[in-house]
């Protein structure tokens, strides 16, 4: 595949937004045309530190492709500042909010073997437990580039639409269309949509350009807009921090295509939000609900929060142009982690999810995992001890009747 600065090559094809809608990741995923990618696995964490009206917002994502690289972009209301995130930072917060495993002792009673010296001598053992699974505010009206940078395994541009006069959110969209057209990309007329909501705020969007670790050495695909051949990729997290006024998780959509085909598999969003307590999550307005549910709340001591700020690269400011813009939280008594898990799909990924304190402060768990350990206990039956005696009784008189015959 051709390689061009990702700064004018954002990753959007008509074709393959067109059959796979529905498995685009909180935001917008786009494929080359005639390509096709499912996002196989995602989660998010989102650290809301109020006193600064900051969210960190860091996103981790598994793909399946039927090309080497893709990319896909992530709005938010002001530009954001990006870094790499340790890759064990979703491994440690699954870990933290695993289900309790509780081991029980069952006594199963088992027969003796009926001959002895056959079989185990022990009159117990215990068997294995089973394995478990855990800008520019006076710059002209039209697209800007705000930066351009390598991140972890993805090139990410960040972009922007200035407004100037007389410009619509539709005109927008069409100037962002034909800046992406100029330089060899068509935008289907769904994510044209998905933008003009953006550009009607000023929101910057990020695009990310994700390749895979062996693309350079990667074979060719003769062009085939069938192509069935599916590829996993996967990258390590990204951190973006911005300004807001209220922390969110991106979720809204491009529409569904008419040409749509319907998506058979289910896809799991584990989304883990950081705040001064425990949230809920709403769709919008709220008008609509999401289908996020809390699977886990509670509390964390210092050194958990302070261990997961600093795998999630939070531990020291940003600085954009010599200016300090986001302070990392401290991790001070009253932090809580608060995991939603939504499997719907398709989604109604009709706007983006907002978190706020949520009315119940109560800790919440996942459901405890019993595991059994069974403990063989041998016991003799009654009938073995009839066979023991009766035996060398029918031997003994045996006996002695033979010999009371021999001797007559």
């Amino acid at each position: 595949m051709t390689r061009v600065p990702f700064a004018v090559a954002l990753v959007l094809a008509t074709g393959a937004l067109a059959v796979l809608p529905d498995r685009a990741p909180g935001c917008a995923t786009v494929p080359h045309r005639d390509e096709r990618v499912e996002t196989s696995d995602e989660g998010a964490l989102i650290v809301w530190d109020e006193a600064t009206r900051t969210e960190h917002f860091v996103r981790r994502a598994s793909f399946r492709s039927t090309g080497y690289d893709f990319g896909f972009l992530v709005p938010t209301p002001n530009r954001p500042d990006l870094d790499v995130a340790d890759y064990s930072l979703f491994g440690e917060l699954a870990a933290l909010t695993a289900a309790k495993v509780e081991y029980r002792e069952v006594t199963r009673e088992v027969p003796a073997d009926f001959w002895p010296g056959c079989g185990a001598k022990s009159a117990s053992r215990a068997e294995p437990a089973s394995d478990l699974a855990a800008g520019k505010a006076d710059a002209p009206g039209g697209v800007e580039v705000l930066e351009q940078k390598r991140v972890g395994d993805y090139d990410a541009t960040v972009l922007i639409f200035r407004k100037g006069a007389g410009d619509t959110a539709a005109s927008g969209a069409a100037a962002l269309e034909l800046w992406l057209a100029k330089h060899g990309y068509e935008t289907p007329p769904a994510v044209r949509a998905w933008l003009a909501r953006y550009v009607a705020d000023q929101w910057c969007i990020t695009a990310f350009k994700i390749a895979a670790p062996d693309a350079k050495n990667a074979p060719k695909l003769a062009p085939n807009p069938a192509r069935t051949a599916r590829h996993d990729l996967s990258a390590k997290p990204i951190r973006m921090s911005f300004k807001t006024d209220r922390p969110f998780y991106p979720y809204r959509e491009p529409e569904t295509e008419p040409t749509a085909q319907p998506i058979k598999d289910g896809r799991l969003l584990r989304v883990f939000v950081a705040a001064k307590g425990r949230v809920s999550g709403a769709l919008g307005d709220g008008a609509k609900p999401w289908p996020g549910r809390t699977v886990w709340a509670d509390a964390l001591n210092s050194p958990r929060a302070e261990s997961l700020f600093a795998l999630g690269k939070l531990n020291a400011p940003v600085e954009v142009e010599g200016l300090r813009v986001i302070e990392p939280p401290k991790a001070a008594a009253g932090w809580w982690l608060t995991e939603f898990e939504d499997t719907s799909s398709p989604r109604p990924g009709t706007d983006e999810v907002f978190f706020a304190p949520s009315a119940d402060q109560a800790a919440v768990a996942r459901p405890t995992v019993y595991v059994d350990r069974t403990r063989l206990v041998t016991v003799t039956p009654w009938w073995h001890v009839a066979v023991y005696i009766a035996l060398p009784v029918v031997l003994v008189m045996g006996g002695l009747g033979a010999w009371r015959a021999l001797r007559r």
